[in-house]
Formats: C-alpha cells, sequence, structure tokens
C-alpha cells in the first residue's frame, strides 16, 4: 500500500470517527476540512476529497470556497448536476464570480447545454479562460463564424481597446487564420504594450508558425513583465519541446503548474515532454492527471491516445480517442486518429466513417484526402 493511499484511508477514517462520536472534541474549522479536501484532490483521490467536502458543507453551508472546490470534485468525476448545483450556491452568494460562471459553463458544455454555456461563459468575461471555453464551445457547435463576425463588430465599435482585438485574434487563432491573429494581437498591444494575454497570444501564433525563437521572446517578455503568468511558463515549454529541449521544458512547464496548479494544459504539455523521453508510465500518469482536472480537455485524449497507439496498445487507444469524441465530437484530430487505430485493426468500414467525419471539419486537409483514398481502394480490394 502507498503513503498516498494510506493517507487517504486514514483521513476517511477520522472523519468517520468524528461523525460516529460528535462529543470527541471541537468541530474542525473550514480551512482546516478545505485543506484535506484540496489535499486529496490534488493526489488524485476524488472521493476522499467528496467525503471530506460534503462533511464540510454540513457544517459551514455558506462558505463559498467549499462549494466551489466541492464543484470542481464533482465535474472531474462527471457528477456534472451534482457540480451544477455547487457552483450555483457559490453564485447564489457572488453573482460576479468570474471564475464559477466560467466553470459552471463548462458544466453545461458537457451536458452539451450549449446556450446556457454561452450564456455562462459570457458572465465570465473578461476572464481569459472563459473567453477560450466561449470560442471551444462555438466551435463544436460550429458556429465559429458567428462568434468571429461578432468580435469584428466589438472591434469597429472599440478600435482603441487592446481587449477587444485580443479577443478577435484569439477567434482568428483558433480558425489557425495566423496572419489575422498576429495583426488583432499587435494591434492589442499597439494599445496596451503591457497586456500579457496579446504578447501570450502573438507568441502562441509564432509557435504554430514554426517561429520558436521569436515565439520564445515573446514569454519572455510576458514574464518580464509579470513572473506569474503561468500561462507564459507553459508555452515557453512547448515550444521547447518544439525544439528537442524536453529537460528545459519539463522545468518551465512545472514552474508554471508551480504558479498554477489546477491548469489541465499543462499537465497535458508534460506529459508530451516525457512522452517524448520515452517515459510511458510517468507520460501516462500525467495526461490522466490533466483529464482528472478537466475531462473535457480533448488535446489530452488526442495524447494519451496516440502514446498507447506507439506502443501497439490499440485496444486502450481506441478506447481513448472515442472518450475525447465523447466530449468534443467536432475535433478532427481525434476522428482521423481513431480512423488510423482502425485501419491497423484492419476495420476498414469504420476507419472510412472517421476520415470523412474529420474531413467535415477539416475538408482541405491532405494528409486526411490522402488516408481516405487509401483506405477506400483497401475496401475496393477486399
Amino acid at each position: 500500500m502507498t503513503v498516498a493511499a494510506m493517507a487517504s484511508i486514514l483521513t476517511g477514517f477520522a472523519i468517520a470517527s468524528a461523525d460516529a462520536n460528535p462529543a470527541a472534541g471541537p468541530q474542525p474549522s473550514a480551512a482546516s476540512l478545505l485543506g484535506q479536501a484540496q489535499a486529496e484532490a490534488d493526489a488524485g483521490h476524488p472521493t476522499s476529497a467528496k467525503l471530506i467536502l460534503v462533511k464540510a458543507s454540513a457544517l459551514y453551508p455558506g462558505n463559498v470556497d467549499i462549494q466551489k472546490l466541492l464543484g470542481d470534485v464533482d465535474y472531474r468525476t462527471e457528477d456534472y448536476a451534482g457540480a451544477a448545483a455547487a457552483y450555483k450556491k457559490v453564485l447564489a452568494r457572488d453573482s460576479t464570480n468570474k471564475e464559477v460562471h466560467n466553470r459552471l459553463g463548462g458544466v453545461y458544455a458537457a451536458q452539451d447545454r450549449y446556450n446556457d454555456a454561452i450564456s455562462e461563459f459570457r458572465l465570465s468575461l473578461p476572464l481569459s479562460e472563459g473567453f477560450l471555453h466561449l470560442i471551444q464551445t462555438y466551435i463544436d457547435e460550429g458556429r465559429i463564424g458567428d462568434l468571429e463576425a461578432e468580435q469584428q463588430r466589438a472591434v469597429v465599435l472599440a478600435p482603441f481597446e487592446a481587449s477587444s482585438h485580443f479577443s478577435l485574434g484569439l477567434v482568428y487563432y483558433y480558425e489557425k487564420k495566423y496572419d489575422q491573429a498576429l495583426n488583432e494581437f499587435q494591434a492589442a498591444l499597439a494599445n496596451d504594450p503591457r497586456s500579457s494575454d496579446a504578447r501570450n497570444g502573438l507568441g502562441m501564433a509564432y509557435g504554430d508558425l514554426g517561429r520558436h525563437t521569436e515565439a520564445i521572446a515573446q514569454y519572455k517578455t510576458a514574464i518580464a513583465q509579470d513572473p506569474k503568468y503561468a500561462n507564459a511558463w507553459i508555452n515557453w515549454g512547448v515550444e521547447l519541446i518544439a525544439t528537442s529541449d524536453y529537460r528545459g521544458a519539463i522545468e518551465k512547464i512545472n514552474h508554471g503548474l508551480d504558479l498554477k496548479p489546477d491548469l489541465s494544459v499543462g499537465y497535458d504539455n508534460l506529459g508530451v515532454a516525457y512522452d517524448y523521453l520515452d517515459n510511458f508510465t510517468q507520460a501516462v500518469e500525467l495526461y490522466e492527471r490533466a483529464l482528472q482536472l478537466d475531462p473535457r480537455e480533448r488535446e489530452a485524449y488526442q495524447n494519451l491516445g496516440s502514446l498507447y497507439f506507439s506502443h501497439n496498445l490499440l485496444n486502450l487507444a481506441e478506447a481513448a480517442f472515442i472518450k475525447g469524441l465523447a466530449v468534443a465530437p467536432r475535433t478532427a484530430g481525434l476522428h482521423f486518429d481513431l480512423g488510423i487505430v482502425y485501419e491497423q485493426q484492419h476495420k476498414y468500414g469504420l476507419a472510412l466513417e472517421q476520415y470523412k467525419a474529420a474531413l467535415t471539419t477539416e475538408p482541405n486537409n491532405t494528409e486526411m484526402r490522402q488516408q481516405l483514398a487509401g483506405v477506400e481502394a483497401k475496401l475496393v480490394h477486399q
């Protein structure tokens, strides 16, 4: 039995004992219970964490931090009804809590309640994570063009607002319209040279274009202005992965996660670095950690499935890609990778379906078209 597992059992025993004998001593404080629950959640023990939080919620029903963590734990275990109830209790006391509006939006998106999700994500603005989730929701609905048009109008109405240019730039970035994204991020910086978000966006666009040195320069500038800006540290690590400096990447990403330990994408990227170092076990653990923090982290499903595929664990790869498609059904990469698995298993009909699904989202993708043609030829000669 590991030390972590022993700690989990002991925590549960202590709570059960306190409930059985109320006269045993003074009740633990809200801060103490919250700390215990957070430690259990961070260790990947959601059942233990929830046990503590249910007790804490009964003792301190008005404590919003307890309700927020309870919502997080329920979300991570896909108890979406429980998560929504907990987040709503927070919002009943603090209706302007943008972080919780963002999290509630994630719950609604997981339930395919897209209109409700969009409403909550809008209430989270200008929180940068909220706008990113808004973009993802529009992409999932196949309506990203509507959001682009809305943000273009916002720039016309507020041409000197850095935030309007940044938001439009981020939409362009996720549409892979990199030249337009760069223009908008640069316009945002022209209006506000200290905008960490715009500088981070500029680095992301440079990175996707293979301009890694320029990308790192942007992240360094953002960090010089704000050393606690976690996204820049993590994205710096992503660029180091792209240039094969995996040890350097691990150092940078870990620093970002020290600053923001609940950032699921950070663990996903850290998993990629260990994957390249051929540390299979560590990579799997990190991808799974990313998914514990956010079950809708689509890139983690794709990376986990690809890792399994590379080790010829085809059934596990198939399961990872299917789980990813359950939360992000319009993700072309997941459809394509699942098609590769099916083709490897000689399930050519199923592969054909997945390649066609991928091309509905990315109709001009040459690699996908070539793969589709190849499997069509195999079906003809069966």
